[in-house]
């Protein structure tokens, strides 16, 4: 079984929320089988919101994507995420 690479823009829901301290909320909620590159890229969004670029490897198999898309929209903290890549590795 191969392995897929997911991008996603991930937006806090307020200022409040750093770069760093959404990236340790997302960490903590992972599932198992997700992996997420360390340092992910800040992005600059509007009113002084600042979110992340997150790289994520999860394993080719049906419902890892709708399972890791639900973790992260389930993340109180976090307004919305976009995917802005994927690719089979």
């Amino acid at each position: 079984m191969g392995e897929v690479l997911l991008v996603y823009e991930i937006r806090p829901e307020t200022t409040k929320v750093t770069p760093k301290k959404l990236e340790e909320i997302v960490r903590l909620k992972l599932p198992e089988n997700v992996k997420m590159q360390n340092n992910p890229e800040e992005k600059p969004l509007f009113f002084g919101l600042v979110g992340i670029i997150g790289q994520f490897i999860i394993p080719e198999e049906d419902g890892a994507q709708d399972n890791l898309e639900d973790v992260l929209n389930s993340i109180e903290e976090i307004s919305s995420i976009q995917m802005t890549f994927i690719t089979r590795l």
